[in-house]
């Protein structure tokens, strides 16, 4: 057992070889839906599979388990007025265009910068001519007010990306329910089901849920020196069993929640989509 700072571990390539072109990736919801948790895990195993990515963080109400603590070298503003950070996002967007490279971007919940940025400008349809597609995922939970968030946005704000994915996040059933039943209402809402529309698979994925997932976001672990067993000051040691089921999900079931989404929307991976590891 080893002790170490709450920092990643994963390291970048020097030169990875695009295989594809660039994305700028953000999960919008309601707060506690599951942004963070979903983007800091496509960040990691982008990164393990050769991928060259930018975190970009505006989130500046979720300080405990912000995602610029998994990934020290996250770029964010100072300030944290809209206003503030619709300028410096500009800024940034200014710099992808040159750059080229891909972005995994964490918003927050409620109206953002980025919202504003959508609404306001063709951002969307110029980026595209420029070669980077801007991609969506609209995290979701078992409340039937996420699908109101999401139909608020789609009506009265008019917030429509182009490309989207609809995550229904599993982590958030109630205790004791584990069927999948359970989202059926917000599944059949008219927000989830206008934003699905024509989309393959129906455009809908459950991530997975782990069992005390605050285990490795409050010591803000990388999944693998969470489950390599490294410790952090000030922290009780890991249980076996909560590395057990941490290994299992981001090594096993993370990836195959992974497979189902289309490759295009998702960050550069010059390894391709990592293999779901086999458990004996």
């Amino acid at each position: 057992m080893t002790t170490t700072k709450p920092a990643p571990s994963e390291t970048r390539p020097a030169s990875p070889v695009r295989t594809k072109p660039p994305v700028l990736l953000t999960a919008v919801g309601r707060q506690r839906t599951g942004k963070t948790v979903f983007l800091n895990a496509l960040t990691q195993t982008v990164i393990r599979q050769g991928g060259d990515v930018e975190v970009w963080n505006t989130d500046h109400l979720n300080v405990s388990h912000s995602i610029s603590h998994f990934h020290p070298d996250a770029r964010k503003p100072e300030a944290s007025t809209l206003k503030d950070q619709k300028v410096w996002l500009e800024q940034q967007i200014e710099g992808l265009v040159t750059r080229k490279k891909d972005v995994v971007l964490d918003i927050g919940g409620g109206w953002t910068a980025f919202h504003e940025i959508i609404n306001t400008t063709p951002l969307v349809p110029q980026l595209a001519r420029l070669g980077i597609k801007v991609v969506v995922v609209y995290m979701l939970g078992t409340e039937l007010a996420d699908a109101d968030y999401l139909q608020d946005l789609q009506e009265k704000r008019r917030f429509l990306p182009g490309h989207s994915i609809v995550v229904l996040n599993r982590g958030l059933l109630p205790l004791g329910y584990n069927s999948d039943s359970h989202f059926d209402k917000i599944r059949n809402s008219d927000a989830v089901m206008d934003a699905s529309a024509g989309k393959p698979d129906g455009g809908i994925y459950f991530m997975p849920e782990l069992d005390r997932m605050d285990e490795i976001t409050d010591r803000r672990l990388s999944y693998t020196d969470f489950c390599d067993d490294k410790q952090v000051e000030g922290h009780p040691p890991t249980g076996l069993f909560d590395r057990m089921r941490a290994e299992d999900w981001f090594f096993r079931a993370f990836p195959e929640f992974l497979a189902k989404i289309d490759p295009a929307l998702l960050p550069d991976m010059p390894l391709g989509l990592p293999k779901p590891r086999e458990f004996v």
